[in-house]
């Protein structure tokens, strides 16, 4: 294993590719080996059986047929027919006598049965001339027969033990194929475990480098993705590829990691410069140093900026205090008008709203319903309208006071007083109002300025309800406690506000109706009350039918 780690990949790809052709060669040369024996058993296996056909077709077939032609010689019927008998014979004999020649060395036996045999043919053919038929007859069947089967029964023992010499070397062949079989499959098992063990630790090392390199690289992205840690070092015990590409990666994440803490240290020492430069203090400058071209260009040109920034204050000062005073007039001058334009803006509702009472009392006295007590009620109808007019007065003076002094109120409260001033117009026209109270909340903050907040946007409802002629005109008020803020929630059915105006709505002097019936200064007033004044948020959105504007004001 030591070894495996030593070596490069290139070593440990060769020595896989070495196991590979070895064991291919190996399986070729057994491969050939077993042709070669194969061959070799099937000459012994067909030169045995060769011996057996050869005996066959060369001495005992040619013997019966011997025999055959000498009993036809016995038999023929005159001496013409013997004659070629005779001929034929004789043939045949030295025919033979040539086949036994090749046993003279090793079987002298088998010769002389032969011989013997061969003398007894010639004893008939003796009779036969001598004319002694009966004694070549009796030599033909006795003698000679005996003969002939001792001849032949010798010879098929010899063609027995070929036969079984070629059954052996079969066997022996099968033996042998087994043999090699079993070498082979015992070859392969044992190339093949080398192989799977060699592969196995060689591919289990490249993948455990590959494994921790992965693992190094994944470390280093996440550090730069999210500062968690320092990066450590990739360690290797190889000392493959593996092991040089580590080094030059833990070479540069170093330097990675080296650059990147200067330029975080410059950043931060930027970022300190500037909450300096923010709170007045111009006396500070940058003075870390990183081997970013781009951050030391940055750092030169914020120090430069500083330097030219002092002395352009110098001169701004300077000629500031020449305006101060045009400055000063021109603010009272549009602080007057605002205030002006607003109070015309929340005037003109309740005026309205009187004079609705002057009817309502005209016809009530003419109808001879008037009383005492009805015009009580009106009286003070009126009377809370012209408080809220001249208390409106005081709101956006103390608006523009910084020095107002801040209360703690109830939500609920403030929202019931500002439904109060528009309640008789409210009812008048038709508009249902419900309120949803889950839980009232005190806060600290200017309270009449908050009711008018919420008067605004329930004067501005009531508007546009009247102005679209929607059915069965409605607005819901709902009152919660949040997390961090006190929340006021109110949602009409005027059908919501055009999304390309959506975003405008808060602008200063924005409108959709006429000059005489509105400013557009109302809901820019809201929003500077709610989120200067009490450090709060203001919005508004559309859903379902129509559009809810949400007040979130801090708790205490």
């Amino acid at each position: 294993m030591k070894l495996i780690k030593k070596t490069n990949i290139k070593f440990k790809l060769g020595v896989l590719f070495f196991i590979l052709c070895a064991s291919i060669a190996v399986l070729g040369y057994k491969s050939i080996n077993i042709s070669e024996q194969n061959k070799e058993t099937l000459k012994v296996v067909h030169s045995k059986s060769q011996t057996v056909l050869s005996l066959q077709d060369r001495i005992i077939t040619p013997l019966y047929r011997l025999r055959e032609i000498s009993q036809s010689l016995v038999m023929a019927p005159n001496g013409q027919i013997r004659v070629n008998i005779e001929k034929n014979l004789n043939i045949l004999i030295t025919k033979l006598d040539k086949e036994f020649e090749t046993f003279s060395s090793s079987n002298i036996q088998l010769v002389q049965m032969w011989k013997n045999y061969k003398n007894l043919i010639e004893d008939t053919k003796k009779y036969l001339k001598e004319e002694f038929e009966e004694g070549a007859y009796v030599n033909v069947t006795t003698s000679s027969r005996m003969q002939f089967h001792l001849l032949v029964n010798t010879l098929l023992e010899m063609q027995s033990k070929s036969l079984n010499n070629a059954t052996l070397a079969y066997n022996e062949a099968v033996l042998k194929s087994k043999e090699i079989k079993i070498e082979i499959i015992a070859s392969l098992v044992i190339i093949l475990l080398f192989a799977i063990v060699v592969g196995w630790f060689i591919t289990s090392n490249i993948i455990n480098s590959i494994y921790i390199v992965q693992k190094g690289l994944s470390d280093f992205f996440n550090y730069l993705n999210h500062r968690k840690k320092k990066v450590e070092e990739i360690k290797l015990n190889t000392k493959d590829e593996f092991y040089q590409m580590t080094t030059m990666i833990n070479q540069n994440v170093a330097n990675i990691q080296r650059n990147i803490e200067q330029n975080e240290a410059l950043i931060k020492n930027a970022t300190k410069v500037l909450q300096n430069i923010k709170g007045g203090n111009l006396g500070t400058r940058l003075s870390e140093h990183t081997n970013n071209k781009a951050l030391n260009e940055l750092k030169s040109m914020i120090n430069d900026m500083i330097d030219n920034l002092e002395i352009k204050i110098q001169e701004e000062i300077s000629k500031r205090l020449e305006q101060e005073q045009l400055l000063i007039q021109q603010s009272k001058l549009a602080s007057m008008g605002e205030m002006i334009g607003n109070i015309a803006h929340q005037w003109r509702q309740p005026l309205a709203q009187i004079s609705a009472i002057h009817m309502n009392m005209k016809v009530t006295y003419d109808f001879n319903k008037f009383t005492k007590e009805y015009l009580d009620t009106k009286i003070k109808e009126a009377n809370k309208l012209t408080s809220y007019m001249s208390q409106t007065i005081s709101d956006f003076q103390n608006f523009f006071k910084p020095q107002g002094e801040k209360e703690e109120f109830s939500i609920q409260k403030a929202c019931q007083e500002a439904y109060f001033i528009v309640e008789s117009s409210l009812k008048y026209h038709g508009i249902e109002v419900y309120f949803d109270i889950k839980e009232d909340i005190n806060v600290f903050g200017y309270k009449n300025e908050y009711s008018q907040v919420i008067l605004n946007i329930l004067s501005n409802a009531k508007d546009i309800l009247l102005e679209r002629q929607i059915e069965n005109p409605k607005i819901n008020i709902e009152i919660k406690n949040g997390e961090n803020y006190a929340i006021v929630k109110i949602h009409d059915n005027a059908g919501g506000i055009k999304e390309n105006i959506i975003d405008k709505i808060f602008d200063p002097y924005f409108t959709t109706r006429y000059k005489t019936q509105g400013t557009g200064i109302g809901l820019y007033m809201s929003k500077n009350i709610i989120e200067r004044n009490m450090n709060g948020y203001i919005n508004v959105k559309n859903v379902d039918n129509g559009a809810l504007f949400t007040i979130k004001v801090a708790k205490n």
